[in-house]
């Protein structure tokens, strides 16, 4: 996985010479974490009143390779690597149970659930020159397999999962985008010219418009329809966006001279702006650095991380879009990648993600020995 995430560095910078944001800012509203967190429900999955009863069992493999994500609330899926194969292994974080996935001979790059996680991408890479992609189940189950020419390989599933984009670079960097449909397995060939978008429906997607011909810090935002093929102009001086269940969000440049940019939430067609407040942007060499973040519609809070008093540290951070408040919840930690467990409850956290933090009481365990 880091692996990829370096090398997809290195592509953004290469093809679009891209500018990336740093959401370093001064909250407006500080409140208290009990007015952040909503009234959990009562549900048949694992709460963190559990995990003051059970202990977190950290995983022993020593072919661990990285952390994939969240199969549910109690399950993880991780991958191991040695010189004969890949394996991806479904884990369960407190009875210690592990399950093998999926094997192959060819070096497994990552795992990517779709939103209802009830499909898997497996992406594997038999040589420099080619990806393969596997679609299985949480039984493992194969439900179809293609192999793509491409030396880096990019991709992102529609809201509900019944489409995937993914976008193949060659060894010079130009690049193919397609739609692999999950209804027949049919493959459409450059629905979008642009070789990175977001989802805002299974019909529509957004996108930033850099100017190749020239080095650029902002670019003008879009969202895009695949049926009518019209585009409509969002926003300019964009450096990152993302769409999520409940909003959409921008990262907007006010003061290029100043390092000046404001985090924006707006409803999900990016038609009112919801909540807004201003951010100090860090420059990274000839970018802006984006920090990592994730978004629980269980809990409708989003974490991110914000320049900490201690030089390279951060703070993690969460908001409440529909509140108008913000909280440093963990101060001066790496800012890395992060990803929230479906009931809002917990975070997978680090460079591999081989951390787990409580976000009732924000301790952090490692998850491998």
């Amino acid at each position: 996985m880091m692996r990829f995430r370096v090398t997809l560095l290195a592509i953004i910078t290469a093809i679009l010479i891209t500018g990336c944001s740093q959401q370093s800012h001064q909250p407006h509203g500080v409140s208290e974490l009990a007015e952040l967190r909503k009234p959990g429900i009562e549900e048949r999955y694992i709460s963190v009143d559990f995990l003051e009863e059970k202990n977190l069992i950290p995983l022993s493999d020593e072919d661990f390779f990285s952390v994939e994500g969240w199969l549910d609330n109690q399950h993880i899926l991780y991958l191991s690597e040695n010189a004969e194969k890949s394996t991806a292994y479904k884990y369960n974080l407190f009875t210690g149970e592990k399950e093998i996935l999926f094997e192959s001979s060819a070096s497994i790059v990552q795992l990517e659930l779709n939103p209802e996680k009830n499909l898997i991408l497996v992406h594997a890479s038999p040589s420099s020159f080619e990806a393969e992609i596997t679609i299985i189940d949480p039984m493992g189950n194969v439900k179809t397999k293609r192999t793509i020419p491409s030396s880096e390989l990019t991709f992102s599933w529609s809201p509900t999962g019944e489409r995937l984009f993914l976008t193949s670079f060659d060894e010079n960097w130009t690049f193919q985008t397609f739609i692999l449909n999950m209804s027949d397995f049919s493959l459409d060939k450059n629905p979008v010219e642009i070789p990175f978008i977001q989802w805002l429906s299974d019909g529509e997607v957004t996108y930033l418009k850099w100017n190749e011909a020239e080095p650029q810090l902002t670019a003008p935002l879009y969202k895009h329809s695949l049926v009518s093929k019209k585009k409509v102009l969002i926003e300019e001086h964009i450096i990152s966006h993302a769409n999520f269940k409940d909003y959409s969000f921008a990262v907007q440049v006010e003061n290029e001279e100043e390092s000046i940019g404001s985090y924006t939430f707006y409803n999900g067609n990016y038609e009112d702006i919801i909540y807004s407040f201003d951010v100090e942007l860090l420059p990274l060499y000839s970018e802006w650095l984006v920090p990592e973040f994730d978004y629980s519609s269980r809990s409708g809070l989003f974490y991110t991380f914000v320049p900490g008093t201690v030089e390279n540290k951060f703070n993690l951070t969460a908001v409440d879009p529909k509140s108008k408040k913000t909280e440093a919840v963990l101060e001066n930690i790496d800012n890395s990648e992060i990803k929230v467990s479906p009931n809002g409850e917990l975070a997978l956290y680090g460079s591999y993600l081989e951390n787990v933090i409580n976000l009732k009481d924000y301790k952090i365990k490692g998850i491998v020995k």
